[in-house]
């Protein structure tokens, strides 16, 4: 199947080999039909990826925002590294003046190639930066898994691991946040970051006095014009110098953290105090390239998109559990929004949402298409009933189902097993099966219980 197939097309061939699958009696056939099944998913799912991600970018490109954010950063990253230059130039002319007092001062010291260090840029992948249309890209995704785009976040933009600050000063253009703040350890750093902050503030007050300036020439006329002329909807900026370690991220709604120079201890500090933190219900926590250890957290979406330099990086999207009333354990809030995880295909959903009965070994009960689908990979799939369930292991919806099976893992522990003679390739599918389910926090849960 083409990725270029209908969609009418390719939901037909989903539900004949579905119904085929549920309804054989023979292992042949039902491993064969697998087969087929699990090459279908494939497809469309890469066909449902990329779509995803190009309508993501198309609608971060077509709002009237985004020109605005691109066009503003950039100028403010210009002023910045001007700004930066001169500092840079005043200091290197205090420390060289300092240095010729002293009576072991070299001359054969480059003191020019001593203060230079790379510019801030969008593409650079010094010290792992994510470039502006990447996080325009998430945040977008991000509000539609709030609330379908319709309002801003109630707390925070937090970036643990700010860096040079570009992405707090883009987050902070996109509007959706009252305050955005940043944490970095490294000084180098932070002063290029004070360098952005100064120049966005100066930004910001421009266009607050420009608006200003023009309701008071239109107040006469059609007061919605200045909004199309001058930004006022850009969020407050705070670039912290400090550890992570301190950091109590409260009232944040969204935490960000491209942790591709993080080490296992600071990965796991993060996760622990996170996971802890007093944060905004439903609150997001992003990371690029690593994940974070966060039980009270759901993960609910897996993408790719450029960052560190313009490849593809996996961020993984985790949305917190919030306690609800009468409930024994904490649940996702119905109204995080109606847009899908971009890991899971509408395919899949068909298969979630299909009722059907089946008609196998003599017995007729009617049942969810992936609940039946999921027993019989595992009683009498093989093989290709292992593919087919590690092909449904990118949703974190498609785990939920596979872990309420009960005999999900009694099955995959029976064939990892050595002494039960099992062979080479079926331990090798079940340790990938096992992979994929405890990549995600109920996958984990139900591995320890």
């Amino acid at each position: 199947m083409s990725l270029n197939q209908s969609s009418s097309a390719a939901t037909k061939v989903v539900k004949q080999l579905a119904n085929k699958i549920v309804n054989s009696s023979k292992k042949p056939e039902i491993r064969s039909l697998f087969v087929e099944l699990t090459q279908t998913l494939n497809t469309t799912s890469e066909a449902h990826y990329i779509s995803a991600l190009n309508k993501s970018q198309l609608n971060v490109t077509q709002t009237k925002r985004f020109p605005i954010v691109q066009d503003a950063f950039n100028q403010i990253l210009k002023d910045a590294n001007e700004y930066e230059d001169d500092s840079n130039q005043q200091h290197h002319r205090r420390q060289m003046e300092t240095d010729r007092e002293n009576p072991h001062y070299s001359s054969d010291v480059d003191d020019e190639d001593e203060v230079q260090k790379p510019k801030l840029s969008t593409s650079n992948a010094t010290y792992g930066e994510t470039p502006p249309t990447t996080i325009s890209s998430l945040l977008h995704l991000l509000s539609n898994h709030h609330d379908g785009g319709r309002t801003t976040f109630p707390g925070d933009f937090v970036d643990a691991g700010s860096g040079r600050g570009g992405v707090l000063c883009v987050a902070a253009l996109e509007g959706m946040f009252e305050k955005c703040r940043g944490i970095e350890y490294d000084k180098r750093h932070s002063q290029a970051a004070f360098a952005l902050e100064t120049e966005y503030n100066k930004y910001k007050y421009k266009q607050l006095v420009n608006s200003s300036a023009t309701r008071e020439e239109t107040k006469d006329n059609d007061p919605i014009q200045e909004s199309h002329d001058y930004d006022t909807t850009a969020s407050c900026v705070q670039y912290i110098c400090g550890d992570l370690g301190d950091e109590t991220f409260e009232g944040a709604s969204v935490v960000y953290s491209n942790a591709v120079v993080f080490d296992s201890p600071l990965c796991s500090t993060l996760g622990r105090i996170l996971d802890d933190a007093t944060l905004q219900p439903n609150a997001f926590v992003v990371t690029a390239t690593k994940q974070f250890a966060l039980p009270s957290f759901e993960l609910v979406d897996m993408l790719q998109l450029p960052c560190n330099g313009g490849q593809l990086f996996t961020f993984y999207v985790n949305q917190k559990r919030t306690s609800i009333i009468g409930s024994d354990s904490p649940k996702l809030s119905s109204s995080r929004g109606a847009v899908p995880a971009v890991s899971d295909s509408e395919y899949m959903r068909l298969l979630r949402s299909t009722h059907t009965t089946s008609e196998r070994e003599g017995s007729s009960f009617s049942s969810n298409m992936m609940e039946q689908l999921v027993a019989i990979s595992l009683q009498d799939g093989g093989l290709a009933g292992l593919a087919f369930l590690a092909a449904l292991g990118a949703s974190e919806t498609n785990v939920r189902y596979m872990c309420d099976n009960h005999a999900l893992l009694s099955s995959l522990v029976s064939k990892l097993q050595l002494n039960d003679g099992q062979d080479l390739p079926t331990r090798a599918s079940a340790s990938i099966l096992l992979r994929a389910v405890s990549a995600f926090p109920i996958g984990r849960r139900t591995i320890a219980q």
